[in-house]
């Protein structure tokens, strides 16, 4: 049998059957309440009280609510939760409402389009993605709605899985929309799982084609549309999904940017997070990254780009050329730089309030604000013109500085207005004539009402008289019983109390209309007037959000400058030879963490004439892996334009960098450290150039000895003879160091070791030539094993040395094929019987991996002839 609900339940109920996993957050006076499951989950989630109240047929139901002006902290909890939020509120005047008023879904609030200040990343963007495939090509498209920002790209043939997973890890989205078959579906959600398992993945499924592809024609230009049909569609998509949710028009998202990999130096997911750019690999935060170290920015807008720009490098000489141009114009005027800074630390995020007061949840407040941000840009532009460079010259003619808005915002609202736009008290005085007049009224109400009690006092001769007010009856006059007989024949009856009795006048009546009528008035009047001004600004948008872009450049060109001047960065060349030249080159991040203790620099050389792979032996601990990361991310600095730590540079920009460090295994997909090595690696032969630079380190250690040096060896080799990109290759495997006496592009290069006795000092210099040996005891001692495991490892040590101890641990081969080498007690690396297989093969066009599976199966062949299986 169905319940029969109250009006509102069902109200309610019908409001929630429209909607399909969001909480519903139904407005009811001051508070959002949640019925039914929803109450249920929020109590759980939010930690507060579930009640229940009389839903109907004397049956209760389950109800947990919050005060709607605390419900933004309460939202971000549910949406940093992954949940989505249904914002249900009344939609007509309670007092003209004809029943139960009426209540529609206004918006909802998901982890991609949440706008509230309080629950955004100030120094981060927010995106939200959208993934959409049609005939093998992938197209993404993203957006942070908070800032404006739109960007799409198309990933083809059969790498756009990983590709897209790289755009993803630099978006960080917090909310990724899937639409349609995807054939890298499981990669895609495996990997943003694991490398940015903060983001919300969503399946829309009721998207209408037909209906979502007019809406990129209302916000965007013909010129800027992608061509290509299955991108169009998933810009489309995009639009549609957030006009869906938000129901706004949206205006502030009227410029649409393409991701084109062509002009920006290619990082992908596992570069940026080994080199540590933006993210630590510790907690994913910001410290101890290249981006905490160079960013003095002061604006949260600069910050944001910052980031950008770090993650983008570019390509184009011109255009990095550019950028160290206007570095150096600041770096050179301190007194320009200085002032500067002091101006950007008035503006606030007004790329953010931009958005507020579109969709139409700014305040009074975000309008001072912006009047402040703005009221700087003509001292900004004066300043400008200090400056030679071209792109700060540029800056400064392209900055408005929007006076008719800061003068209406500057004239209309208050000084320090309310936080809230319904209270009055937003509109200053003077602004309005009508608006002043009912300000006076309810302003000299007071003291109207205490002349009027002193008046009737004196009439009556009543001296207990008293006028209030309550909201339910109004004014009133109340009289005890004991005077009853002195009450004048035109007092009204309004009331009757225990001790006392209240009436009305129509002198008093009179003045309850006007001061009431007042009241509502002031407040309808102040938000009409705000609500006009707001327009006014926001038909001003697109100029004022090419300010903001022009402040967040200059922002981030002062912020690279300071870090210049702060840490002694000097400008590197540029150059057309392929060649990468640096002189006492220093780590950006860990020399800054080195606290009395001075970092020591190194040199590099690498070219594709006689240093095209640098070979890199040397102990654990002595810095071979700080020194590769070096070379990269001084690069990375070179090509974002920035000034780097070095005493002199000249570098070629690199198409892509490609980094292989460290250990880690992919637990959750089954993979090894091995084999996560494995993977990396082939990605890196196969998809690098010769104009890439690929840092290498420690290949093959996550197997047997000789497997793991025959795959060094090959993986050396192939990028020698078929890559031909700049390398750096640092290994213990000793015998690498041969490849250098072959060929004329590898050199072998070291970590300078000092001994005392049985004590080794580690000179953190790169020396010409290869390590002798790894040191690996007198690591082992400094890291603190019992000194009995180490006596003993040097006792064995020493007897392998000497040839008392086979040097391999185990059999020898037994075969008749092989027994003019059964006396051999050290088993060469290519002396078995299967030699004439290993001669057989031309491992110049071996893959690691198709090397790894011959090598296994070498192996157990080797092995079942042994009879040692």
């Amino acid at each position: 049998m169905a319940t029969n609900y109250t009006p509102m339940l069902e109200q309610y109920r019908e409001v929630k059957s429209k909607l399909s996993n969001e909480i519903l957050f139904f407005r009811l006076g001051d508070f959002y309440e949640m019925f039914f499951e929803d109450a249920e989950l929020a109590s759980r989630e939010l930690e507060i009280t579930l009640t229940s109240r009389e839903g109907g047929n004397n049956k209760r139901v389950p109800m947990c609510g919050i005060p709607y002006h605390a419900a933004d902290n309460y939202i971000a909890k549910l949406i940093n939760k992954g949940y989505k939020v249904a914002i249900c509120e009344q939609v007509e005047d309670p007092k003209q409402a004809k029943g139960i008023v009426r209540r529609e879904v206004v918006k909802i609030i998901t982890p991609g389009t949440i706008l509230s200040e309080s629950c955004l990343p100030d120094k981060a963007n927010n995106y939200l993605a959208l993934l959409y495939e049609e005939d093998d090509e992938l197209c993404l498209a993203a957006t942070d709605i908070s800032t404006g920002e739109c960007l799409w790209a198309i990933f083809l043939g059969s790498s756009r899985t990983n590709t897209v997973c790289d755009q993803l890890y630099r978006l960080l989205p917090a909310e990724l929309v899937l639409v349609g078959k995807l054939d890298g579906i499981t990669a895609i959600t495996s990997f943003v799982s694991q490398r940015v398992s903060t983001c919300a993945v969503t399946t829309l499924s009721n998207a209408d084609l037909t209906v979502a592809a007019e809406l990129p024609h209302n916000h965007f230009t013909e010129e800027e549309l992608p061509t290509n049909p299955a991108a169009q569609a998933a810009v489309s998509y995009l639009l549609y999904y957030l006009h869906y949710n938000l129901k706004s028009h949206l205006s502030h998202l009227n410029k649409l940017t393409r991701i084109n990999t062509q002009e920006y130096l290619v990082l992908d997911a596992s570069t940026l997070r080994n080199l540590e750019i933006t993210r630590n690999m510790r907690d994913g935060g910001r410290k101890d990254t290249l981006l905490s170290v160079m960013d003095f920015t002061k604006t949260a807008m600069g910050s944001r780009l910052l980031k950008k720009w770090l993650e983008f490098p570019l390509l184009n000489p011109i255009t990095i050329a550019k950028r160290q141009d206007a570095i150096a114009d600041l770096l050179d005027k301190r007194v320009v730089r200085e002032p500067l800074k002091e101006l950007l630390g008035n503006i606030y995020d007004f790329e953010r309030i931009l958005t507020r007061i579109e969709v139409g949840s700014a305040n009074a407040r975000d309008l001072t604000a912006l009047k402040t941000s703005l009221s700087v840009l003509p001292e900004i532009k004066l300043t400008l013109q200090e400056c030679q460079s071209q792109l700060l010259t540029d800056i400064g003619m392209a900055i408005k500085t929007h006076v008719d808005v800061t003068n209406m915002i500057d004239t209309a609202i208050a000084d320090n207005p309310p936080f809230t736009i319904r209270e009055g008290g937003i509109i200053r005085t003077g602004y309005d004539l009508e608006l002043d007049e009912l300000r006076s009224i309810a302003r000299d109400s007071k003291q109207w009402i205490h002349d009027l009690e002193l008046r009737e006092r004196e009439t009556t001769g009543i001296k207990s008289l008293k006028i209030g007010y309550n909201k339910v009856f109004g004014y009133y006059i109340e009289i005890t019983h004991a005077n009853s007989a002195a009450v004048p024949p035109n007092y009204v009856r309004k009331q009757t109390l225990v001790n006392a009795e209240r009436y009305i006048t129509p002198e008093l009546k009179e003045f309850e209309t006007k001061v009431l009528g007042a009241q509502e008035k002031i407040v309808n009047i102040e938000y009409q007037l705000f609500s006009v001004i707001r327009d006014y600004i926001k038909e001003r948008i697109g100029e004022i959000q090419q300010t903001a872009l022009h402040i967040a450049q200059l922002d981030v060109i002062i912020s690279l400058s300071e870090a210049a001047a702060r840490f002694n960065y000097v400008r590197p060349k540029l150059n057309q030879t392929r060649d990468i030249i640096i002189k006492d080159g220093r780590h950006p991040v860990v020399e800054r963490l080195l606290h009395g203790e001075m970092f020591v620099p190194n040199d590099t050389e690498l070219n594709h004439r006689d240093s095209e792979i640098l070979i890199i032996t040397g102990p654990n601990m002595a810095g071979k892996s700080t020194y590769m990361r070096q070379v990269a991310l001084l690069t990375i600095m070179t090509q974002m334009g920035s000034f780097i730590p070095v005493r002199e540079a000249s570098i070629c920009p690199v198409d892509r960098i490609f980094t292989r460090v460290g250990a880690s295994d992919d637990l959750a997909t089954g993979q090894s450290t091995f084999m996560v090595e494995m993977t990396e690696t082939a990605q890196i032969v196969k998809y690098a150039t010769a104009n890439s630079l690929i840092i290498l380190d420690e290949i093959g250690r996550g197997t047997s000895t000789f497997d793991g040096m025959s795959i060094a060896r090959a993986v050396v080799e192939y990028i020698k003879d078929k890559v031909k990109a700049k390398t750096l290759f640092a290994t213990h495997y000793h015998e690498l160091t041969e490849l250098a006496d072959t060929s004329k592009v590898i050199k072998n290069y070291s970590v300078a070791v000092k001994e005392r006795g049985n004590e080794i000092v580690f000179l953190r210099r790169i020396i010409p030539g290869g390590a002798d040996k790894s040191y690996g005891i007198h690591v082992a001692q400094l890291a603190g094993l019992p000194k009995r495991i180490i006596e003993k490892a040097q006792q064995t040590l020493h007897e392998l040395e000497q040839g008392k101890l086979p040097a391999i641990p185990m059999p020898l081969p037994t075969n008749e094929q092989c027994n003019e080498h059964a006396a051999v007690t050290t088993v060469s690396l290519f002396s078995s019987c299967i030699a004439d297989e290993l001669l057989a093969l031309d491992i110049m066009t071996l893959t690691p991996l198709e090397a790894l599976n011959i090598l296994y199966r070498l192996q157990t062949q080797a092995r079942e002839e042994n009879g040692s299986l």
